[in-house]
């Protein structure tokens, strides 16, 4: 029996997927068997993976029957999978040679640990370095994806949190390291890249951006009591998480109360109004968002690193200068959701209690 399986599933992958299965079998730890489970490709993937098969036999082929996607190919490759720990790829990313053996390494010494993940880097479809992530938090991680693409789990994993949820496409990882989570409340972390991650223009990640976006709010929302209760004490995340939700109209009254009673700072946004004097604090990016919907109204930009240029011909003043004069004016966030607290907590330090937070849509 092996001591790790990796399920590698696979629906065209005849560009990268050699790429993928050689990472394996190149690895310094051995004792792992290699299940793909063929979604009915249509090119040669299916001539590729049987050679390999053929000339491994900890290399085992799964054909489905029809086209059933990444959730249930999960479920179909670790229903036949024998080893005490458990992992998956896709056949377009590479493990560096050391992958395996670190994180079965941390998973023996270290038994309280139900899962392993670990450091990558992000590459382009001719194999060139782009960046690395940013590292995993034990609470950035219910508002953002940071477990990432290389991980390891024990056995144990399945018959607690059971399987790959197929109502769950686009998101199903995400979904089982949620639920990974709430079961065991905490994973292991390794400091190491042992991983590379391919972006390239028929990925999932660079197709269907937007659409893997709404899925990630509305899984959010599935588990929002959940999240509220592990983010109790991060103001800054919760409200990141409102705000997403604000510019998606996916709030209802009652969480709306729920939100506002956790972070008073939201108490201190208001409805713009159309046609006063304003002040648009942040000149950024999303400051250039707020002067093409409300040019007309905006008398000041307001930003504490940039005071003392213009913009569209309006002075960015100081912090200090808005203090002075906020009164006279309506002060518009023109921020993203992830800094939106702390823009509220920066006003509420100068006494400033009353502002809008300016929603756009999601690009």
């Amino acid at each position: 029996m092996p001591k790790v399986s990796v399920i590698l599933p696979t629906y065209n992958g005849e560009k990268y997927i050699r790429e993928a299965i050689d990472s394996i079998i190149n690895q310094t730890f051995t004792d792992w068997e290699l299940i793909v489970v063929n979604d009915c490709s249509t090119d040669s993937t299916i001539t590729i993976i049987n050679e390999y098969e053929r000339k491994d036999s900890r290399i085992k082929v799964i054909n489905n029957p029809y086209n059933q996607k990444l959730p249930k190919s999960l479920n179909i490759g670790f229903s036949s999978a024998e080893g005490e720990y458990l992992t998956w790829t896709s056949d377009d990313n590479i493990f560096l040679p050391s992958a395996l053996d670190e994180m079965n390494s941390f998973l023996d010494q270290n038994p309280n640990k139900i899962m392993v993940r670990a450091r990558y880097t992000i590459i382009d479809e001719n194999g060139n370095y782009l960046y690395e992530p940013d590292g995993y938090d034990s609470e950035t991680v219910f508002v953002n994806n940071c477990i990432g693409a290389c991980f390891l789990y024990r056995r144990d994993v399945l018959s607690k949190v059971g399987e790959y949820n197929a109502e769950k496409y686009l998101v199903e990882d995400y979904d089982y390291w949620l639920r990974i989570l709430f079961e065991y409340k905490e994973i292991g972390s390794l400091d190491a890249v042992i991983y590379k991650y391919r972006i390239h223009c028929s990925s999932l990640t660079a197709t269907r951006k937007k659409e893997i976006h709404n899925k990630l709010l509305k899984l959010r929302m599935e588990y929002i009591n959940h999240i509220i209760e592990n983010l109790e004490n991060r103001k800054d995340l919760l409200c990141e998480i409102y705000y997403e939700f604000k510019q998606a109209n996916m709030l209802s009254e009652n969480l709306n109360m729920i939100f506002h009673d956790i972070i008073p700072e939201l108490n201190f946004d208001c409805e713009v109004i159309e046609n006063r004097p304003s002040i648009v604090y942040g000149a950024g990016l999303y400051g250039e968002k707020a002067y093409k919907k409300y040019a007309e109204i905006i008398s000041y930009f307001a930003d504490k690193n940039k005071y003392g240029s213009l913009i569209h011909n309006r002075a960015i003043i100081s912090l200090t200068e808005l203090q002075k004069i906020y009164n006279d004016y309506q002060i518009l966030v023109a921020a993203s959701p992830h800094n939106v607290y702390s823009f509220l907590c920066t006003l509420n330090q100068i006494n400033i209690r009353k502002c809008t937070v300016l929603i756009f849509d999601n690009e």
